[in-house]
């Protein structure tokens, strides 16, 4: 039987016993056994390199397949990571892990700016790759995903965790107060280099051209073949039977997620509306129309 925490609105399974840093809920535990605040702090103090590249997404963005295909332009390989994205993910892992990667560093995140080392990406020129996601879309994947790792939500339904998702406290900072962080960081910081995608743009259109344009952006040299290559192999299905056979760090496999935690579901543009009723669809339009007026981003959602 469904549980529904409208009935006590002060209770949120998502963000329960959350850690709040600068408004931005986090999970109870860090994976990498380092305090929110302080592991937040050594972010912002991160020393980055010329040739780090960031990749900054809302979670459930696409950020797998961006990661994957920037791995493949910048080796030249048509060749898959043999780590996950966990594993340069830097939320969940140390300081001196990140200190330590070999170059060029393609770290992902989940986190606003105001939680990265902002002043040495502006002076270093550090390339700022970001994916985005339609929200209802987004709000789909996260349920199914969350409801893996945080075993407690198992009984909640998509209305429920819709209503939490269109919180401003949602764990790991609410959807559309990214968006708009992301859209003011790139008007209030034109010399920085960031390349944009939208999810459905990579899923539905010339996903070779969009290969062929982040090679620019990455400044290699990327033939029409290569690019051709890289978009076949990072194709949902075959990234998906690809990550079977990786390992998640042990910080984060005794924390979050676990071996049998699923990364890859459907990766379909539109599956939304065969989960979010008339009336969930109406909430999300609603939120869509208060929360993100006049945003330069184009939403697509078929």
């Amino acid at each position: 039987m469904e549980q529904n925490i409208q009935d006590d609105q002060h209770y949120d399974p998502v963000k329960k016993n959350g850690v709040i840093i600068d408004g931005m809920t986090f999970p109870p535990r860090q994976p990498c056994g380092v305090p929110w605040k302080e592991h937040i702090e050594n972010l912002r103090s991160l020393e980055l390199r010329r040739t780090d590249v960031f990749i900054c997404a809302y979670p459930k963005a696409g950020t797998h397949w961006l990661w994957e295909v920037t791995h493949m332009l910048l080796t030249g390989k048509v060749e898959y990571e043999t780590r996950t994205k966990e594993n340069l993910m830097m939320e969940f892992i140390t300081k001196e892990t990140i200190d330590n990667l070999d170059s060029p560093r393609i770290m992902n995140t989940h986190v606003p700016f105001s939680m990265l080392p902002v002043k040495e990406m502006k002076e270093k020129g550090v390339k700022v790759l970001h994916v985005y996601r339609n929200p209802k879309d987004t709000v789909v994947s996260m349920y199914f995903h969350f409801r893996q790792v945080f075993p407690h939500l198992k009984d909640y339904s998509l209305l429920d965790f819709l209503r939490i998702f269109l919180q401003d406290d949602m764990v790991y900072g609410n959807y559309f107060c990214f968006i708009k962080q992301m859209e003011a960081f790139i008007q209030q910081n034109p010399d920085v280099p960031v390349f944009q995608l939208s999810y459905e743009a990579m899923r539905k259109e010339n996903q070779v051209q969009h290969v062929q344009r982040l090679a620019k952006f990455l400044e290699v040299e990327a033939s029409e073949d290569l690019c051709e290559r890289i978009t076949e192999a990072c194709s949902f299905q075959k990234m998906k039977q690809a990550d079977q056979s990786k390992t998640l760090p042990s910080e984060i496999s005794s924390h979050t997620m676990t071996k049998d935690t699923k990364m890859y579901r459907k990766g379909e543009v539109g599956d939304w509306k065969n989960y979010l009723t008339v009336a969930m669809n109406e909430m999300m339009d609603g939120a869509i129309q208060e929360k993100l007026p006049g945003s330069s981003y184009t939403l697509q959602y078929t």
